[in-house]
C-alpha cells in the first residue's frame, strides 16, 4: 500500500471514530435530561389545599369565621383536583389499596367484611394531623367504601327531591334509623368536630360525670389553630365539665384531656404517656363506632381534626348522630346555647355554642332543634350533626361540606322535612 493511500484510511478512521464519539454524547445527555423531565413532572403536588383551619372556626366572641386565613379559597382548588377520587358507591375507585400487597388494608380499610382499624400506629405516636394538605397525599388513606346490600336496601327509597348545598347529607328518623333523604351518603368526606359526638359516646360509656380530671400536658397536642374551651394545665373538672367544654364551645383541648383520661383508664396505666393514652382512646373510638353500626370510617383523632388515615361518610355520621340523641346526657348539653361551668379547682368559665339552630335571634335558630354538633376544617368544609323533635317524632340529619350559611339551611330544610 503506498502512502498516499495509507493516509487516506487513517483519516477515515479518525473521521468515523469522531462520529461514534458525538452520537453517544448526545444519547447519553438526552437520557439524563430525560429523567430530569419526568421526576419534575411526577414530582408535582396535585392535591392542593390551605393551612388547616381551625376545627369549628367559631372564635370565643361567636363570630363564624375561620382562624386561619384563606381557607375557603385553598379549599374551592382542594376541591377542584381531588374530589374526583371521591367517589359514590356505583364509581367506587380502589383508592387506600397497595397494589404489592392486596391483602394490607391502609388506616380502617376493609377485608371481606371485616373492618380493620389502623392507624399505621405506633402506640407511642400521636396522630398525624394535617396541617397542610398540599404537603401530603391524604387521599391513599382512604380505601374504597363498603356498599354493602345492607346499606343497599337502606337508601333503597324514593328520594324526595330537596335543594342541598352540602356535597354530602343525609336524613334518618332517630329512632328506627329509616333513612329519609340522602345525597352521597356513602361518599368519603371528613368528620371535624362533628367526630366529638363519638368522642362524647366513648367517654360516657367509661365514666361518671363527677368524677375528676387533672389536666395535663395533652392538650399541648392539639393543632395550635384549634378551637378550643382555654383549659390550663393542672386545672381540675369533672368529666361533665369536659363535656360541655368539648360539644358548646367545641374545645379541642377539653376533648384531648377527656381523651387521655380515658385511654389510660382502658389500659389500666395511670402512667402511660400522652401519645399513648391518645392513641387507646382512638382505638375505642373506632370500636365504639363500630357496635353502632358505622362501616365507612376511621377516626384518628379525639377532636375530629383533619388527620392522615380519617374519614366518614354522611350514613354513618347520621347513625352516630343518632346514637348521641338517645343519650341524655349529649342531649341536655347540645340543646343550650351557653352553659356556666364551675371547675373543682376553682374556675367559673360560661361556653357558649357553635350551633345557630340552637341559639335565638342568630338569625339561624330553628325551634324545634335539640342539638347535636357543628365542624369546621379545611378538607371537612362547614359540617353540622343536627337533631330536632316534634309531637314524639325525632329525625337526625348529618350535613357534610357546605357552605358557611348553607350548612344552617340545609340542616332546616331536612329536619322540617323529616317532622311532617
Amino acid at each position: 500500500m503506498n502512502k498516499k493511500s495509507l493516509l487516506g484510511l487513517i483519516l477515515f478512521a479518525v473521521v468515523v471514530t469522531a462520529v461514534l464519539f458525538a452520537g453517544a454524547h448526545y444519547l447519553s445527555a438526552q437520557g439524563q435530561t430525560g429523567t430530569k423531565d419526568y421526576i419534575d413532572e411526577g414530582g408535582k403536588d396535585v392535591l392542593g389545599s390551605a393551612k388547616a383551619a381551625t376545627d369549628d372556626g367559631i372564635d370565643p366572641a361567636g363570630s363564624d369565621a375561620l382562624q386561619a386565613d384563606g381557607v375557603e379559597g385553598a379549599k374551592a382548588e382542594a376541591e377542584n383536583s381531588a374530589s374526583d377520587r371521591f367517589l359514590d358507591p356505583s364509581e367506587a375507585s380502589t383508592v387506600g389499596a397497595d397494589p404489592g400487597n392486596p391483602g394490607e388494608i391502609l388506616a380502617g380499610g376493609t377485608l371481606g367484611e371485616e373492618r380493620i382499624f389502623s392507624t399505621a400506629m405506633d402506640p407511642a405516636k400521636a396522630p398525624e394531623l394535617i396541617y397542610d394538605s398540599t404537603t401530603v397525599d391524604y387521599l391513599s388513606h382512604i380505601p374504597e367504601m363498603n356498599f354493602d346490600s345492607a346499606l343497599e336496601a337502606a337508601l333503597d327509597i324514593e328520594n324526595p327531591d330537596i335543594s342541598i348545598d352540602a356535597k354530602a347529607a343525609i336524613l334518618m328518623d332517630a329512632d328506627t334509623l329509616e333513612v329519609l333523604y340522602y345525597k352521597n351518603a356513602v361518599k368519603a368526606m371528613f368528620p371535624a368536630s362533628t367526630a366529638k359526638l363519638l368522642t362524647s359516646l366513648v367517654a360516657l360509656s367509661w365514666c361518671e360525670l363527677d368524677e375528676q380530671v387533672t389536666v395535663g400536658d395533652e392538650i399541648t397536642m392539639m393543632a395550635s389553630d384549634s378551637t378550643r374551651a382555654y383549659l390550663e394545665e393542672g386545672e381540675v373538672l369533672t368529666v361533665h365539665n369536659l363535656l360541655e367544654g368539648m360539644l358548646l364551645p367545641s374545645g379541642n383541648d377539653a376533648a384531648y384531656a377527656i381523651a387521655a383520661y380515658v385511654g389510660r383508664k382502658s389500659l389500666d396505666k395511670p402512667e402511660a404517656t400522652k401519645e399513648e393514652a391518645v392513641v387507646e382512646f382512638v382505638r375505642l373510638m373506632n370500636e365504639e363506632a363500630a357496635r353502632i353500626g358505622v362501616k365507612n370510617s376511621c377516626f384518628q383523632t379525639p377532636d375530629g381534626y383533619d388527620a392522615i388515615g380519617q374519614y366518614t361518610t354522611a350514613y354513618d355520621m347520621c347513625l352516630i348522630g343518632a346514637e348521641a340523641a338517645k343519650n341524655s346526657t349529649i342531649t341536655e348539653i347540645t340543646k343550650k346555647s351557653k352553659g356556666r361551668n364551675q371547675f373543682i379547682s376553682g374556675e367559673d368559665i360560661t361556653w357558649k355554642s357553635t350551633n345557630k339552630l340552637i341559639t335565638k335571634y342568630s338569625g339561624q335558630y330553628y325551634a324545634k332543634a335539640t342539638g347535636l354538633k357543628t365542624g369546621t376544617s379545611t378538607l371537612a368544609g362547614r359540617c353540622i350533626v343536627a337533631a330536632a323533635e316534634e309531637g314524639g317524632r325525632r329525625v337526625v340529619c348529618a350535613i357534610l361540606d357546605s357552605t358557611s350559611a348553607g350548612r344552617w339551611e340545609d340542616a332546616i330544610n331536612l329536619l322540617e322535612y323529616g317532622l311532617q
